[in-house]
């Protein structure tokens, strides 16, 4: 199986790198105390880090921000991944548990200030690919029973099934490869601009090994290294 990142989006954003962990043999049910204090402290932390009227001033949230309006896609209307979820925090939602491998991503997308997705590996068709859309794409949104699918030239991560996993890069996940409770194989990425994603995954695998009790295999795609095989 393949993840394969296109020419295109290093030409538009040529300091892209995505890290990747490929986790088998999940165990994904039941609640980690553990897991869920680790959440609730780094929510504390961002609440006393982030003020809700600087945030989009701070360079790691900014550089979203203008990578979003780059590929036609309103900050203000769609928030990056990353930004949403600090803003849940500082107006006082907070981030719910939804099961393990996502409460360790949230964890590590807020402590490190990066966007952190996943989805199950036993729901997708053929080979991954990190493209802009041709419009033509499939998407059922996470929560939704109705399509919404990708306009003409959106970042969007997609199956060889032309399903759509995730719209604007990391706007919003798919209903159909959601990870679960169930959930046995699983690929989780970083994504970013710099070296804070290669801290981010060491940190991400060694907690999925931790409370999953999964085998891991970690990648770091960027310009010269375009694609990975597992």
């Amino acid at each position: 199986m393949e993840l394969e990142v296109s020419e295109k989006i290093f030409e538009r954003f040529p300091g892209t790198r995505i890290g990747v962990v490929i986790a088998s043999n999940v165990s994904n049910n039941g609640i980690d105390e553990a897991a869920i204090k680790l959440l609730e402290n780094v929510e504390l932390e961002t609440r006393s880090k982030f003020d809700i009227n600087t945030l989009i001033e701070n360079p790691s949230i900014a550089v979203w921000r203008a990578v979003y309006n780059n590929f036609g896609s309103k900050p203000r209307d769609y928030r990056p991944s990353i930004e949403a979820l600090i803003r849940s925090i500082l107006n006082g939602r907070g981030i719910r548990h939804i099961n393990k491998l996502v409460d360790i991503y949230n964890y590590i997308s807020l402590r490190h200030v990066v966007p952190v997705g996943g989805e199950d590996l036993d729901k997708t068709e053929g080979n991954l690919y990190l493209k802009f859309s041709s419009g033509n794409e499939k998407f059922l949104a996470l929560g939704s029973d109705k399509e919404d699918n990708p306009y003409d030239g959106e970042v969007i991560y997609c199956d060889g099934g032309n399903n759509v996993l995730c719209r604007r890069w990391n706007w919003r996940e798919s209903d159909r490869t959601k990870l679960t409770n169930d959930t046995k194989n699983a690929i989780i990425v970083i994504e970013g601009f710099d070296e804070k994603v290669d801290a981010a995954l060491e940190e991400l695998s060694g907690l999925v090994e931790k409370f999953c009790g999964s085998e891991n295999r970690i990648f770091l795609i960027d310009k010269n290294n375009p694609k990975i095989e597992w």
